[in-house]
């Protein structure tokens, strides 16, 4: 199973990822950025792997933008997309053209706290848990069928900076466990995955683990 990985940033998932291919049997085959200064770049060089860096902010006209990404993926033709911190939402025409093969990783029990400050927000709304959501991407912002969900209890002492990084370990250790569940769908369905509101066309949804 081939999979390509978006980042925006430091790529701490992307690396995490990277080094669990032979573990898991899936295979990195290309990395994107929208940004040209982010530090997975590095680790992209490191791992001797091709990133395509296309600066969202060399484009006045999003439609131009998403059409430049839309032409990278078809020429490598990946599995699934595997976002990991990537900071820009993905357009409905991204969305729909690779429909069932965009995954994200998202710092909340979502439905809870869509978008950015997650951790703050949980401190700020009193919760007694806080943690990590996989999902399959729709167009709507942090939205999709769950894959999976990791809690655990908020300290006393706990900050954002320390909510981030406790979650920063859970998503190390379960984004790329995850990702080889992938290659059972793909086996599993010749056709390209669709997306309805609550499963799969092709497939039920595994049953969501939250501990």
């Amino acid at each position: 199973m081939r999979i390509v990985v978006f980042f925006s940033g430091t790529g701490t998932n992307l690396e995490s990822i990277i080094n669990h291919q032979k573990k898991y049997g899936y295979e990195v085959c290309s990395c994107f950025t929208n940004n040209p200064r982010a530090g997975g770049i590095d680790i992209c060089k490191d791992h001797a792997l091709d990133c395509k860096v296309i600066d969202n902010n060399s484009f006045t006209d999003r439609a131009e933008f998403d059409k430049k990404i839309d032409e990278y993926l078809n020429t490598i033709e990946p599995d699934f997309i595997i976002l990991a911190g990537y900071m820009r939402v993905l357009s409905s025409f991204l969305v729909n053209n690779w429909e069932g093969q965009i995954v994200n990783i998202h710092p909340s029990l979502l439905p809870k706290y869509p978008g950015l400050n997650t951790h703050q927000r949980a401190l700020d709304a009193g919760d007694k848990y806080h943690g990590t959501t996989i999902h399959f991407v729709t167009s709507e912002l942090d939205d999709g069928p769950i894959i999976r969900q990791e809690s655990f209890k908020i300290e006393p002492s706990d900050n954002p900076d320390s909510l981030m990084e406790r979650i920063k370990e859970i998503e190390h250790r379960i984004y790329p466990e995850k990702i080889s569940f992938f290659d059972a769908l793909t086996q599993r369905n010749k056709s390209k995955l669709k997306i309805d509101a609550v499963s799969y066309t092709h497939l039920t949804l595994p049953t969501i683990l939250l501990v």
